[in-house]
């Protein structure tokens, strides 16, 4: 059997049942006052919900637990918003992003002001719905892909400061906080593209996952499920791929050449028909760098009476020439037969040239 001490007293729970019966059911909520024995009162526990729990400008209550940093930014109004002053545009930026993150709503950048001697004195900071789409690119009727859902309504709520010279801060000259359209609710707002963020912490799971061969979708997914759905992330699949591309960019970045050198290097190593061939400066730095791998040397061997050299390819960040040399096939189709990525292509067609010669 089963017992409840209570006030040293021990009672049976059979016992509480029955004692229960006898208890009279209240019909309403009973308001309890709040007193420090001197007949102060203190409040009630409506006025502390009330407290407790503000409204944001949806009317969805937000808890104190869930307000976290942002619980001072949370419960400003308009006229604590106006007397409000910050260092630096970031400072202004950021705390009206903090803004929309308690509310409901992206924020973007909007227009500025400089004064004739190139000084910024003013900033103003929007609704991601401001504005419009422009009406023209719907009239296309011979558009391939359909057309994107509109997401602007126009909406006018903004923040808008300026420099005092004087004080040498921003100060608001203007704030609207009227939206014309429905505020993101506090379960989803982390999903708007300003308020998605990876910590450090998120950063390095994901490096660490793969660096042990993971792949990225794995990854995302084995996250999501840590989490307890994607939608708790706070972050979009979109954003895991970004970051590993920025990341793997980032490790050649400062090595692009000799990394591209030692990949070539590694495929003539494993096949003999590959060939890759480079030249460098007085200064070690790369200049011309050619390569064809076994299938293209076969093809010059039996198709190369005709050789094309065509240099208008420079859409990559050096901006420098990627030549491809080509030809025709039997079919009458073309034929690649190399790459090569140079430094200048007048210089190497004199060179190439001379030697022909």
């Amino acid at each position: 059997m089963v017992k409840q001490a209570f006030s040293g007293v021990t009672l049976d729970p059979r016992m509480l049942e029955n004692l229960l019966v006898f208890i009279p059911k209240v019909e309403s909520p009973m308001e309890v006052s709040l007193s420090d024995g001197n007949g102060e009162l203190l409040g009630t526990d409506n006025e502390a919900d009330v407290e407790s729990n503000p409204k944001d400008m949806c009317g969805q209550h937000v808890a104190d637990e869930d307000l976290g940093e942002y619980e001072n930014v949370a419960r400003l109004d308009v006229e604590d918003i106006k007397r409000m002053h910050w260092d630096s545009v970031d400072a202004a930026y950021e705390f009206y992003r903090r803004l929309g993150m308690c509310h409901g709503f992206g924020v973007r950048k909007g227009d500025s002001g400089k004064d004739c001697s190139g000084n910024l004195i003013r900033y103003r900071f929007f609704c991601n719905k401001k504005g419009l789409k422009d009406g023209r690119h719907n009239d296309q009727v011979d558009r391939r892909r359909a057309h994107k859902p509109e997401t602007r309504t126009n909406c006018e709520a903004k923040l808008s400061i300026y420099f005092d010279k004087t004080e040498r801060c921003w100060k608001v000259r203007k704030v609207v906080t009227e939206h014309n359209h429905d505020l993101t609710p506090a379960s989803m707002v982390h999903l708007i593209a300003n308020h998605r963020e990876m910590t450090d912490a998120t950063k390095a799971q994901i490096d660490g996952l793969r660096a042990s061969g993971i792949a990225t979708s794995k990854i995302v997914g084995y996250m999501a499920g840590m989490a307890g759905g994607y939608s708790l992330l706070g972050f979009l699949k979109k954003d895991v791929y970004n970051y590993t591309d920025r990341t793997r960019c980032a490790n050649i970045s400062n090595g692009d050449a000799n990394a591209a050198v030692v990949y070539l290097e590694g495929k003539a190593g494993s096949n003999p028909m590959s060939v890759a061939r480079y030249s460098v400066t007085k200064e070690e730095t790369l200049t011309n760098l050619i390569w064809a791998d076994g299938a293209r040397r076969v093809d010059y061997q039996h198709f190369g009476d005709v050789l094309a050299f065509d240099s208008t390819y420079k859409k990559n960040k050096y901006k420098k020439p990627l030549v491809i040399f080509s030809g025709s096939n039997n079919h009458k189709q073309t034929t690649i037969f190399g790459f090569g990525l140079l430094f200048d292509e007048c210089q190497f067609l004199q060179v190439d040239v001379r030697k022909s010669a």
